[in-house]
């Protein structure tokens, strides 16, 4: 084997060009063998910033007498020598390297790339989770021998890995990677050395022989689930009598609580569902509501034989539903009930695409990254769902995007003669029709309303779990966006004579068409390809005069490290220069029509062709169906912005924090009417359900916002003993917030209990900024004691953070908006929730200020019962089982000194609650937690 060398860095920080090595060490090996380790601190020349000594250990004392990296630089590259340099993102430690003039021209490879490809669905690729997961005794603890050490260790196991995978693929990965520059290329060449002596059975493998189950043929199902018009009624009582001590739950479940606001629930939703009637329903933590509606929901749609839809906000109940509750319940209930969960087309791998780019090549080393991951998936995975496979960032979600089936072109009929059906997409539809239970989510439900119900399989009965949510996810579904960067991606994806999709067709069309039809063809593209190009410098001009409008606008305001929005109000298109901008786009729009109309021309030739036997085109058809919508949709909603306003919806124009990028935008100004139309008054059944919908024991907030009027309520308590649970403390010495002193206050009483409570411990905050205030001051302190911080907002997404806290013994979680809801942590790993400032949205944002103007007392109509909700669900972070037992910390004195604070308080269930110095919090905490 080749002698490879592990290198890691530590640093000031993140950016070569700015920060500076704290510290280096390298591991020389040969497989298994350790031959040499190099490890020394290195003079950075500046101060290390507290929150990386907080991380590594290394502070300004114990770097001042170290050498600097050039001192070291020889002896460094000395040992190193001409060896392969291995590395966990190996991208930045030989950024810093190379900024310093070392390894210039250096082999590298990386172990994120090859984690990435090789254990497609882990949930973290960080070396830290990686050694986790490959069974690493060594530690990762950012001390840069230990991590080199991890690193080496991580390599040969993943080698391994590769040199495991059937011939063909490997075989078949190295070809591919040939294509692109690519940091795992050389390792999968390395493994398929080692399986020289094996011959590859075929130089590509083909989807109809691999070796996954995945592009099977689908299965006859049974008859699709038809509509009921007249649907026999369920006996409340009967249903109920599911849930009684002697019945089926109680039979089924080993240790079966008996909750009377859970059989309350499932009671009215069944006379919901029986007669025809909508409901809102609030039931508190630990009622245990999933159960008391799919019980009813279960039995009405079996015997009606119907079909009842499930819509839900986050994955994470999905999953509970299909993978857990659902299973239980036909166990239980001994019911053939059919439930299957949906999800956009987007979701959904296409094999006709795959099929596509391994002939092709991919174009870049994401797209290859991809790609491998994705062949490396299949070999054990069924569903072609891509909730399954961990994409991570931007890059590798637009690399997914040209391999979904995602396509406007494709329909049943086409799709079922190419592939037989054996496409996921259309496996999830045969499965949604054959369904009783139809699980989706908030998006997907609103998407099927917003197409005239063309994505979901007929309905007239939804459940809306989660549905605190729906205004939320009613403005994201109709909301639009358009940045320069955007308009400039449609026209590369366009492309032109030899890129794109115009290139394509020429390509794929070149040698069978007439010379004669094959220059009218040319034509054509050329003149789109002019067209392109002009869209392009004009929206390059429009974006600059909308940027010299927007500084002149700005002028004299602080700088933020939060986006900068602005909105359009009539008053807005009075001001000078505004008349120059609306020109600028109307030449855009103007040119951008144009185009469309060329390319649509283009399009129905393509369709001449495909007509008369030139199947080829058939795929590129969809790609530019797909881009014609696209612009389409952001030419209509960028010129209704920019000429034809409507008093339905907020306009604005935001420039991100770092000003280089603007965008245009839109949302819905009132959601309320929209529900009504296509739920309230379409179907004959709407039950939403969610654990915090009052606001002061009146669900006239929610009503309002949902135009649901007319809809029942029942609001169910908590049958949680939260007196004897839950610790409500409330500093009342300490400033109120933005006052001097209180983010000092803050830091110090946080400081304090997590040593008291050993961790253990999520702190909620209202802005990002505030967030990283703390994490500096306290990650150093609290390290010391050997409680590390997890902050949201350092790369790893929410979900993945939560994981790292709920396995980390001695842990503080820093959130903010996410955190709020949706955090489920049982158990001893949560017993302190700290309330850092109540949750009153920002009066700035154009959304927030728009709708705030609907009301006539703004403040206590819409901001207030708005902040309401959002406490009551930060407060029910903490207790998520009847064994659970904390405190929640309210560090806002306003709940104290302002006339509306007790209406937070009282929305609260009734615990043991406390006032106090903040100083006294923490012995509080150690007491009630009998530390």
């Amino acid at each position: 084997m080749t002698t490879i060398v592990s290198l890691d860095i530590e640093t000031t920080g993140l950016d070569e060009n700015r920060e500076a090595i704290i510290e280096i060490a390298a591991v020389k090996f040969n497989g298994r063998r350790i031959e040499n380790e190099f490890n020394t601190l290195i003079n950075p020349g500046k101060h290390i910033p507290e929150f990386i000594t907080g991380l590594t250990g290394i502070d300004d004392a114990m770097v001042r007498q170290a050498p600097r990296l050039r001192d070291i630089a020889h002896e460094l590259t000395a040992f190193v020598g001409d060896a392969p340099i291995l590395g966990h993102n190996v991208k930045f430690d030989i950024g810093f390297l190379r900024k310093a003039g070392l390894f210039e021209y250096q082999q590298t490879i990386d172990t994120y790339e090859l984690a990435s490809v090789l254990m497609p669905t882990a949930s973290r690729y960080n070396l830290g989770s990686l050694g986790q997961q490959l069974n690493i005794l060594l530690p990762a603890t950012h001390r840069a021998l230990d991590d080199a050490r991890v690193t080496q260790a991580a390599y040969v196991r993943l080698f391994e890995m590769a040199c495991e995978l059937p011939l063909e693929i490997l075989n078949e990965i190295v070809q591919l990677g040939d294509f692109v520059d690519w940091d795992a290329s050389w390792v999968f060449q390395q493994a398929l050395k080692n399986r020289s002596k094996e011959t590859p059975k075929a130089k590509r493998v083909k989807i109809a022989d691999f070796s996954g189950p995945m592009f099977e043929s689908a299965k006859k199902e049974s008859a699709s689930i038809q509509k009921t018009e007249e649907p026999i009624p369920l006996d409340p009582e009967e249903i109920a009598a599911v849930l009684e001590y002697g019945g089926p739950f109680s039979q089924y479940f080993e240790s079966y609580e008996h909750r009377p606001e859970q059989v309350e629930m499932l009671k009215a939703v069944t006379n919901a569902l029986s007669t025809g009637n909508h409901l809102m329903v609030e039931a508190g933590t630990g009622v245990g509501k999933s159960f008391a509606y799919l019980v009813p929901a279960a039995y009405f749609a079996v015997q009606n034989h119907t079909r009842v839809v499930v819509s839900t906000n986050t994955i994470n109940l999905q999953d509970q539903l299909i993978k857990k509750d659902i299973p239980n319940l036909k166990a239980a209930l001994n019911l053939e009930v059919n439930a299957t969960v949906m999800k956009g087309r987007g979701n959904y791998l296409c094999p006709r695409k795959l099929e596509y780019m391994r002939s092709h090549g991919p174009k870049d080393a994401n797209e290859m990254r991809v790609l491998a991951k994705i062949m490396v998936w299949m070999l054990d995975n069924a569903s072609g769902d891509r909730n399954e496979l961990n994409l991570t960032g931007p890059t590798e979600r637009e690399a997914w995007s040209r391999l979904s089936a995602e396509d406007d072109n494709c329909t049943t009929e086409t799709c079922m003669g190419r592939m037989g059906g054996s496409c996921p997409f259309q496996r999830a539809k045969q499965a949604a029709l054959n369904s009783h239970i139809l699980i989706v989510n908030h998006a997907l439900l609103l998407s099927d309303v917003a197409s005239g119900s063309k994505v979901l399989p007929e309905y007239d009965y939804v459940i809306i779990d989660e549905a605190h949510h729906m205004e939320s996810a009613v403005t994201g579904a109709l909301s639009f966006r358009l940045t320069q960067n955007d308009l400039e991606r449609m026209m590369k994806e366009l492309g032109g004579s030899s890129a794109g999709i115009l290139g394509r067709i020429l390509t794929d069309l070149h040698s069978s068409l007439r010379p004669s039809d094959f220059g009218l063809l040319q034509q054509k593209i050329k003149r789109a390809t002019d067209q392109a190009f002009r869209v392009e410098q004009l929206a390059k001009q429009f974006f600059m005069n909308l940027s010299d409008f927007i500084a002149i606008q700005r002028e004299g305001q602080q700088a933020s490290t939060y986006s900068w929005q602005m909105r359009i109000i009539p008053a807005t298109r009075t001001l000078p220069g505004w008349d120059d901008i609306e020109m600028s786009w109307g030449q855009v729009g103007e040119t951008m029509s144009l185009l469309l109309k060329t390319l649509d021309e283009l399009y129905k030739g393509l369709g001449d062709l495909m007509s008369e036997g030139h199947d080829s085109v058939e795929d590129i058809m969809g790609n530019l169906s797909s881009l014609m919508r696209r612009m389409t949709e952001a030419e209509a909603a960028a010129s209704g912005l920019m000429h034809k306003p409507s008093n339905e919806l907020i306009y604005w124009v935001e420039v991100n924090p770092r000003g280089e990028r603007l965008s245009l935008n839109a949302a819905p100004l009132r959601v309320g009417p929209l529900v009504q139309k296509h739920l309230w008054h379409e179907k004959a059944s709407v039950i939403m359900a969610s654990a915090t919908m009052t606001t002061h024991g009146e669900f006239q907030y929610i009503r309002n916002t949902l135009s649901a009027e007319e809809v029942d309520t029942v609001s169910l308590g908590s049958p949680f003993d939260y007196e004897s649970s839950t610790l409500l403390y409330v500093a009342n010495d300490i400033p109120e917030p933005n006052v001097h002193g209180y983010q000092q206050a803050l830091d110090k009483t946080i400081i304090a209990t997590a040593k008291a409570t050993g961790g253990r411990m999520l702190v909620l905050f209202t802005s990002y900024a505030a967030l990283k205030k703390t994490a500096q001051a306290i990650t150093g302190p609290l390290a010391r004691e050997d409680i590390f911080v997890f902050e949201q907002g350092e790369g790893a997404s929410p979900n993945a953070l939560l994981e790292s806290f709920k396995s980390t013994d001695r842990a503080v979680l820093l959130g903010t908006r996410s955190f709020w809801e949706g955090v489920d942590v049982p158990g001893d790993s949560l017993s302190v929730v700290f309330i850092t400032k109540l949750p009153f949205d920002v009066p700035s944002d154009p959304i927030i200020a728009a709708r705030s103007e609907l009301y006539e007392d703004s403040f206590n109509e819409y901001y207030l019962p708005e902040s309401i909700l959002k406490f009551r669900q930060g407060f029910g972070r903490l207790i998520r089982s009847a064994s659970d037992r904390g405190i929640v910390a309210i560090l806002d004195r306003r709940v104290l000194t302002k006339q509306y604070g007790r209406l937070f308080l009282e929305s609260l269930p009734p615990c043991t609650a406390r006032q106090g110095a903040a100083a006294g919090l923490a012995k509080m905490a150690g007491q009630w937690l009998g530390l």
